[in-house]
């Protein structure tokens, strides 16, 4: 019984060489791992070097070169070229990937140019005979070297991912335990009051429970969107170490595209922000409930509905206030130093010595924040001043002065509170002042991560009026956003 065309074109599958992909001639076997190579081939994939080898395949280390004749596969190679022509010039599609379609011969050399296998007729022919053409061995262990170092990349890749995924569970347990903390606080608090602040404690609850659900849905998003990520590297990774299974031709087929595919998941810009700094404020908010509540018992009818509210203030310089050096813009949101006293007149409300500027709007009650962007430049103070703060002379960047402020100069950070240094974790950008007139602080965040820089938190204020304040020297420049 005739054989059938699958079983023919396994018996002559086994029967063909790895490296010089034609039939056998002087089989030997592998002993290690059970490869089969022309003597020849082995031999010159070896070279003359006598130290430690390894099989073209597997690339199994061998400790000893001892090439064993294999007589039954050469008997075999023996009865299927016996009146047939070599592998190489058969035609079909059992040919398809290891000959030349074009010239029927063996694809031996890999051209650099068009980055395809080619045959020796290929590399002479006027299509590539300008170009650069390589041994297929020499190009499979190129290509083969840049696949593998492109998996290390995108497993480093997934580590990344899996990072950011354990850093995302542990941040949310963290702040839904400072929320669960800070209710504590809140209803120890509101059971010292009637019927009032009982309906008080009822709606601050309540949207603790929004800011609970927020948590929990931007981690389910934010954990989603890694999975994905997750999922899309297993797949990648999987095909990439199945292409390293591949055989030579097999694996430089359309290499460029699979580099190129594999190679786009490589430099992954890091995930969004999972839990947004308005999120992280709303928590803290609650954090100044207790002490504004100590301070507006006896009073609380007619001021805690308006002393919960933390509202944005439309901060605008006043141009009265600000020094002859300064130079501020039409919309009076910025305002930085020009070098030249320019001649204004000498007011009352003027600092005439250093680069001093009050914001417009006054405070005596309430909750208030504004934003100040004040770049990467050293020279700039941000904060609040009594209104009656010294205008004329030196004026020291000091609470005993009635400034509460945070700024940067000669190197550091500087506080108006004495003994105190700022350590940001990494340099803010933008900063948000926040005031509490009923609860004695001040407070400054970086408004881009949230984190709290530092907080006046037993400022007197005496029930002064107090203004936005803002220094400013040298390059830098200052704008409210």
């Amino acid at each position: 019984m005739a054989a059938s065309g699958g079983s023919v074109q396994d018996l002559r599958e086994e029967a063909t060489c790895p490296i010089c992909l034609e039939y056998f001639r002087d089989p030997v076997i592998i002993p290690e791992c059970g490869h089969n190579f022309c003597r020849s081939c082995l031999i010159r994939c070896w070279g003359e070097s006598e130290g430690e080898a390894s099989c073209p395949q597997c690339r199994e280390i061998i400790q000893h070169r001892n090439l064993i004749p294999n007589r039954p596969l050469a008997n075999v190679v023996e009865k299927l070229t016996a009146g047939k022509p070599r592998l190489h010039g058969e035609k079909g599609a059992e040919g398809k990937g290891k000959i030349c379609e074009k010239h029927q011969e063996p694809l031996k050399l890999f051209c650099k140019e068009d980055e395809s296998p080619i045959c020796v007729v290929c590399i002479a022919s006027k299509e590539h005979k300008s170009h650069e053409a390589i041994l297929l061995e020499e190009a499979f262990e190129e290509y083969k070297g840049q696949i593998s170092s492109c998996l290390d990349n995108v497993k480093k890749e997934r580590e990344k991912i899996l990072e950011f995924k354990a850093g995302t569970e542990k941040e949310s347990q963290d702040l839904l335990k400072q929320t669960g903390a800070e209710r504590e606080k809140m209803v120890a608090e509101f059971r010292r009051l009637h019927q009032f602040l009982e309906e008080q404690e009822k709606l601050l609850l309540a949207q603790m429970a929004e800011v609970e659900k927020e948590i929990a849905a931007k981690r389910e998003e934010h954990l989603a969107r890694l999975s994905r990520e997750l999922s899309s590297f297993d797949s990648l990774i999987r095909e990439m170490e199945e292409k390293l299974r591949e055989p030579a031709s097999e694996l430089l087929q359309d290499i460029r595209s699979f580099l190129q595919r594999s190679q786009e998941k490589e430099n992954l810009e890091d995930p969004p922000v999972a839990f947004p700094p308005v999120l992280k404020w709303k928590i803290w908010d609650f954090g100044d409930i207790n002490p504004f509540l100590e301070g507006v018992m006896k009073k609380f009818r007619d001021t805690v509905e308006y002393g919960l509210q933390l509202r944005k203030e439309n901060v605008t310089l006043d141009p009265d206030t600000a020094n002859p050096y300064l130079i501020l813009s039409e919309d009076r949101k910025s305002v930085r130093d020009g070098e030249v006293r320019r001649r204004l007149p000498n007011n009352p409300e003027r600092f005439d010595t250093h680069g001093d500027v009050l914001g417009c709007e006054g405070f005596t009650s309430g909750r208030h924040f504004w934003e100040v962007i004040v770049g990467r430049e050293e020279g700039w103070g941000v904060g609040v001043a009594r209104k009656s703060v010294k205008r004329k002379g030196d004026l020291g960047f000091d609470t005993t002065e009635g400034i509460w402020g945070l700024g940067k100069w000669d190197g550091g950070y500087k506080l108006c509170s004495p003994h105190e240094d700022p350590v940001p974790s990494e340099e803010p950008k933008r900063i948000r002042v926040t005031l509490n007139c009923e609860g004695g602080r001040v407070s400054f965040y970086d408004a881009d991560t949230a984190a709290l820089l530092h907080a006046d938190t037993a400022a007197s204020f005496s029930g002064e009026t107090l203004q936005p304040y803002f220094y400013v020297s040298g390059k830098a420049n200052l704008r409210l956003s």
